[in-house]
């Protein structure tokens, strides 16, 4: 798969990011501790867990080699806002950046070798099953999400 490919389904999974950070904006600050279970991420941290991948595929892809971080630690939700922000708008960058060469490469992640342009196809699946999350935790809590497909650019 080639940059050109994976452009328009970059383009869209931006109008998907921006729906889930409208979710997040419905969380109350005392909220983002609940967890439904206890063996199972809290709303933060999913939040934290869903954006941290737009980030994390692009440097993959254009250092070659996985490098796994520490999750980010927030102290409000206008903090967590700001890291989600920067997280979308250095992923772009970072994408923007990426070489059909790039993507054709091996790389290792996770003890598995795979070409890397699927790194920055991954994110489609972590982004869509968190959003779903996100909104399961939203309606445990007693607040109705946004529509998935409520797209603003």
């Amino acid at each position: 798969m080639n940059k050109q490919a994976l452009e328009p389904m970059w383009a869209y999974l931006h109008k998907i990011l921006g729906n889930a950070r409208r979710q997040v904006e419905l969380i109350p600050e005392d909220k983002f501790g609940f967890k439904p279970t206890p063996d199972v991420r809290s709303i933060g941290e999913l939040c934290i867990h869903l954006f941290t991948y737009v980030t994390e595929s692009t440097e993959t892809v254009l250092k070659g080699k996985h490098e796994q971080k520490e999750e980010y630690k927030f102290t409000n939700k206008a903090d967590l806002l700001k890291w989600m922000d920067g997280r979308v708008e250095q992923g772009y960058a970072n994408f923007a950046k990426i070489t059909d060469a790039q993507l054709a490469a091996t790389i290792n992640a996770w003890g598995m070798d795979f070409p890397a342009w699927q790194m920055v196809s991954f994110v489609f699946d972590e982004v869509l099953h968190h959003r779903g999350q996100l909104t399961v935790y939203l309606r445990l809590i007693g607040i109705t999400p946004v529509f998935i497909y409520d797209y603003v650019d």
